[in-house]
């Protein structure tokens, strides 16, 4: 029981000291532009050592990039093998149902980060190669897979985002996944 209490405590503190690096990472960003903060800044303005903010973020992008990294892990968790678009694309719908239900307050943190891609270019650059890299990472892993599945899937999945995060009172962003890959089907005869 007290080794589930010190495991439970270690993913609460690392919960918190994410948010804290991020909630830093979006008011410096936000301030002074992506290409102008440092990962020593964001972590001065979060509280911690650079060090820890280094053992938690391999460069200043992944400051904004935990949540999408938990539905990341969570999908390449589920997938073990060669996988369809469709079956790809089932997989992350039932993830984004339970990320929807289980971290709730997640979204709002989402819709912030969102603003920001749009608002600064070099920002929005710095995700979409780590994308870049995570496609490449995923494709490995799934050797065998339909070429496609993975780059249009996590296309999808980003068009999606989009779309929901303009409204984010409206559908629910797995509602908003599945509409995306419906009418990616459809626009390829799939």
């Amino acid at each position: 029981m007290t080794e589930v209490r010190a495991q439970n405590r270690r993913a609460q503190n690392r919960r918190a000291t994410e948010r804290a690096v991020e909630d830093a990472a979006v008011a410096l960003v936000g301030a002074r532009g992506f290409d102008l903060v440092t990962g020593a800044e964001i972590a001065t303005e979060a509280g911690i050592t650079e060090r820890t903010f280094f053992r938690y973020c391999a460069s200043k992008v992944d400051a904004f990039l935990f949540v999408s990294r938990d539905v990341h892990d969570a999908v390449t968790d589920a997938v073990t093998g060669p996988v369809t678009f469709a079956a790809l694309t089932e997989v992350i719908a039932e993830v984004l149902v339970v990320f929807e239900r289980d971290r709730s307050d997640d979204l709002d943190r989402l819709v912030r980060v969102r603003a920001l891609l749009v608002a600064d270019p070099a920002l929005l650059s710095a995700v979409l190669e780590r994308d870049a890299a995570r496609t490449l990472e995923l494709q490995s892993a799934w050797q065998g897979a339909d070429r496609f599945a993975v780059p249009l899937a996590l296309l999808a999945l980003r068009a999606a985002f989009d779309a929901w995060a303009e409204h984010p009172a409206g559908e629910s962003l797995s509602a908003a996944f599945r509409r995306t890959c419906s009418a990616l089907r459809t626009a390829t005869g799939g």
